[in-house]
């Protein structure tokens, strides 16, 4: 649809369409735009005859009339332009209609997905190859059909608007799904031909048919009835796809074991019965399916021929469930590393594989004990000498980025130099490099809750990079006074010779931080057999003496100024959501990814153990950064703010990280503060998260630059990543930046880059720097949303176990706020959102009933207590039942909903 945004309405975008009507549509569902198309003084004769309310749910997306008493020139100037670009675009589509018909054969690859963004297959069906040189109506018009064309998808919805990347389907897979449609076909014939003309329609007449013997489909139903009911012995379902452990009898001996699960093969699939094996896969794991024709529909016929799903509804959560039942993925499988399209190393993606081989080999090479790596910053570097670098972990850490420490600057009692060291693997690896290029693919290391996959390889990154004694850094350092105030910075390439690695629980109780006053109460629940994990905290081996613990103490107090002195300080606490902690997960040694196999049926015997602290939740639903962490994020945050300053000055283009505002926003988030946030907190106590999120929408969506800009959120004018290159790409394309200018200078003259616009000695120039940001930015979101759901994911997996199958206690009762009505809700029924606080502010839904009738249902901010119904892995949901209604906040603090405020915002502008 072509139409105009004329503005935001709450949470919705209004648009003045083509044909004279208006609509409201959710943001996060507008996937092309044309900036600057039309002026604020063309919309604005426009603006009082539409809406200033949001509308219900069931009239978003729908087209309403104008009021007919509405004068015809107003909105005329609008849809002249709307017309005549939309009859650009149709004589485009005419002039090339046999190439666009045909636009999925032309781009797409034989065998492999392909991601091509919208200016690529312009370009391509168009046949213009300079892609920088497409016009607004050529994209807009080959944007039209792909969005329409259910072979291609946005690579990252959420992103799409501002980076159009399109998966592609591959033509043998779109082959394979007719051949599978046609199987399907002729295999339902014959069981209608038996019903029909046979008074005998058992299975084993059925089974006897010669029809019933050739047709793959068919053979892959008796296949899968014996390997359910073979399966089922062992293992129970749910009617909402959600499967239980092993029979505890067949668990085998987990002590001093390498693993608590074995997998035994069982028949083998033949190339058919993989090929829709493979459809199935496409549909429930990867989302690939395309919306062809009648061919979605064609899963839950497989499905229902299966014929072992009665009472289940036959969506993705029963065909999940059949991949489980099979053996083909493993009972308890993270689907959200397929279905969010993380590259990982694993089977089904040759190319990533081929990558890390090829990684694999050049890290061989590099860590031969007589090899010598090359530094091309050595001779600029500083030797950091008898200077303390603290490094800050977890005991269980991998990769040790970053250290920091403190000079004391002579004669000066309240003037320090804070150094944030950074490892520096980038002096020694080459952009073009096969280890960069598996890291560009990976983009940074994958922390999943059941395997760790590292960026950089293991091997190079503990024998030459990660921060220990003789290593290379590049420091990042600030003249700072103890009241927070930054003087003067620097970026100096160095080695560090005296290195602390030092816990935080241990700064914690040497410093006295956090004494009684925890953040929160928790406690450890866990399924499975218990197995140590083999770490040691080895910074307990060696004492602290005096002067480190002053150190550490003056570090902690700096940190604090500098975040008390950013002005932006408030904004910050109102917005950070820090995540559900992380459960443990042991399979085996080293852990266990994916373990999707078409080839042949496994059965799983044993299952993960799984750990996880359930926090209680504030008020609120959050949880505050203690002290240690505080000043430890603050320093980092510093020194991302030192690399943008100093790249900043010299033109250099890098990932910066800002925020935008969306101006179509009346309001701002120190007004939302001030007339919202603070009088809830006055009555209430807290800050609900409704309203959290209301302002975090409101300072705006954090983007990618490759110049700098103000990040709003941190209160810092230019901002970016530069302090974990051992996990991170972008902050290695940072520090190959960096270096590149720290040895022209050391060629030119220190400072002389300054003001300079030359960017012929930068491994990546401006252009180069564009090209980039958009894939990183969208596979950020993507390996961010899976990180999130694959904590959900085992924390359900914990808590299905602990409920159903009571291998872990839990409480009986639950307290749950509400902080989402089911009015914002389009894909749940009856039903609101709320944190759990015994769970760590775990989200569950609240099933209506007579108790919530009687109150008059839910309201956002309600605490109730509720018992839960069900867990749904498969969904990623707790179901509970509201018992009795614990406390309700008053009337005036209910009025400040989401869309309310920002109505009220409007009105109260207007005044």
């Amino acid at each position: 649809m072509l139409a105009v945004f004329t503005r935001m309405v709450g949470n919705q975008a209004q648009f003045y369409n083509v044909q004279g009507k208006w609509l409201h549509r959710p943001v996060q569902r507008v996937f092309h735009t044309i900036p600057r198309m039309f002026s604020l003084e063309e919309l604005e004769p426009l603006l009082p005859y539409l809406p200033t309310e949001e509308v219900r749910n069931d009239a978003l997306d729908k087209l309403h009339v104008m009021d007919a008493s509405i004068p015809r020139s107003v909105g005329a100037n609008l849809l002249t332009k709307l017309q005549s670009f939309h009859q650009a675009s149709a004589e485009i589509y005419r002039d090339h209609l046999g190439r666009i018909d045909r636009v999925h054969s032309l781009v797409a690859h034989e065998r492999q997905r392909r991601e091509l963004s919208l200016r690529e297959i312009t370009s391509i069906v168009l046949q213009k190859p300079d892609v920088d040189n497409l016009t607004d109506v050529e994209l807009y018009t080959v944007h039209k059909i792909l969005i329409k064309d259910p072979k291609f998808r946005p690579q990252v919805m959420s992103k799409h608007r501002t980076y159009p990347i399109w998966k592609i389907n591959p033509l043998v897979q779109i082959r394979d799904y007719e051949k599978v449609k046609e199987w399907l076909r002729e295999h339902l014939e014959v069981v209608i031909t038996q019903a029909t003309y046979s008074k005998d329609v058992s299975n084993n007449n059925y089974q006897n048919n010669d029809s019933a013997h050739s047709n793959p489909v068919s053979r892959f139903v008796r296949k899968a009835r014996n390997l359910i009911q073979e399966s089922r012995m062992h293992r129970k379902v749910t009617t909402y796809g959600s499967m239980g452990p092993s029979d505890r009898t067949t668990i085998p001996e987990p002590a001093n074991a390498d693993a608590v699960v074995s997998v035994s093969n069982l028949v083998a699939f033949d190339p058919e019965e993989r090929i829709i094996i493979e459809y199935l896969k496409d549909w429930v794991l990867f989302n690939h399916m395309p919306r062809i024709g009648n061919t979605w529909s064609l899963s839950p016929m497989l499905l229902r021929a299966v014929g072992m799903y009665e009472g289940c509804d036959l969506t993705l959560s029963t065909g999940s469930l059949l991949l489980r039942e099979l053996g083909v993925i493993a009972p308890w499988e993270n689907d959200a590393l397929y279905a969010l399209q993380v590259r990982l190393p694993r089977e089904h993606d040759p190319q990533i594989l081929q990558l890390w081989e090829n990684a694999s080999n050049s890290v061989e090479t590099i860590v031969q004990p007589d090899t010598h790596i090359r530094d091309l910053l050595e001779d600029l570097r500083t030797d950091w000498g008898s200077l303390n670098v603290y490094c800050i972990d977890d005991a269980g850490a991998r990769e040790i980025d970053d250290g920091v420490s403190v000079e004391r600057v002579d004669g000066k009692g309240s003037m320090f130099w804070v150094h944030v060291h950074v490892a520096n693997p980038t002096a020694s690896i080459e952009p073009g490099s096969a280890i960069a290029q598996y890291a560009k693919t990976l983009l940074q290391t994958h922390y999943f809750p059941e395997k760790v996959y590292p960026m950089l390889h293991s091997n190079l990154t503990q024998r030459h990079f990660s921060l220990a004694k003789d290593r290379p850094v590049l420091t990042f350092s600030a003249r700072m006074t103890t009241d927070g105030e930054i003087l003067a910075t620097k970026v100096t390439p160095g080695w560090v010779r005296r290195v602390k690695h030092i816990t935080p629980e241990r700064i914690r109780r040497e410093l006295g931080l956090n004494a009684g006053t925890l953040p929160c109460v928790s406690h450890t629940l866990t399924v499975g057999h218990r197995v140590a994990d083999g770490r040691h905290d080895n910074s307990e081996d060696t004492p602290l003496s005096t002067s480190e613990i002053s150190d550490l103490r003056l570090l902690h107090r700096l940190g604090a100024a500098r975040r008390s002195r950013r002005r932006g300080f408030a904004m910050t606490e109102l917005a950070f959501v820090n995540e559900i902690p992380r459960p443990e997960v042991f399979l085996q040694r080293g852990g266990i990814g994916p373990v999707y196999s078409p080839e042949c049926a496994r059965r799983f015997i044993g299952d993960p153990t799984i750990s996880w602290e359930a926090r209680e939740a504030k008020l609120d639903g959050e949880f505050r950064q203690d002290d240690v962490d505080m000043f430890v994020t603050e320093l980092m945050i510093m020194a991302g703010e030192i690399a943008a300053g100093w790249c900043g000055e010299r033109n250099i283009p890098i990932p910066y990280r800002g925020t935008i505002r969306n101006p179509a926003l009346i309001t701002t988030p120190e007004a939302y503060k001030a007339q919202v946030v603070d009088p809830v907190m006055d009555e209430m106590g807290y800050v609900p998260k409704v309203f959290r999120r209301a302002h975090n929408l409101l300072i705006g969506h954090t983007k990618l630059r490759s110049s700098p800009f103000r990040h709003t959120l941190l209160d810092v004018q230019a901002y970016t990543k530069a302090t974990s290159p051992l996990r991170r790409y972008p902050d290695m394309v940072v520090h190959w930046q960096i270096q590149a200018a720290l040895r022209h200078e050391g060629r030119l003259g220190h400072g002389v880059l300054v003001g300079s616009t030359d960017d012929s000695y930068l491994p990546f120039s401006l252009a180069d720097m564009d090209a980039l940001l958009p894939s990183m930015a969208i596979n950020e979101a993507g390996y961010k949303g899976a990180a999130s759901w694959s904590t959900t994911h085992w924390v359900l997996q914990l808590l299905h176990r602990a409920f159903e199958y009571k291998q872990a206690p839990l409480p009986s009762v639950f307290d749950v706020q509400v902080h989402t009505e089911k009015v914002m809700l389009q894909h749940v029924r009856g039903e609101t959102i709320g944190h759990v606080k015994q769970l760590s502010g775990f989200d569950a839904d609240l099933l209506a009933n007579d108790v919530s009738s009687r109150h008059g249902g839910f309201r956002i901010g309600d605490w109730w207590q509720a018992r839960i119904e069900r867990v749904e892995t498969y969904r990623g949901r707790i179901k509970m039942t509201p018992i009795r209604l614990i406390q309700r906040i008053s009337e005036d603090i209910a009025r400040y909903k989401t869309g309310a405020a920002y109505r009220l915002f409007q009105s109260a502008s207007k005044e």
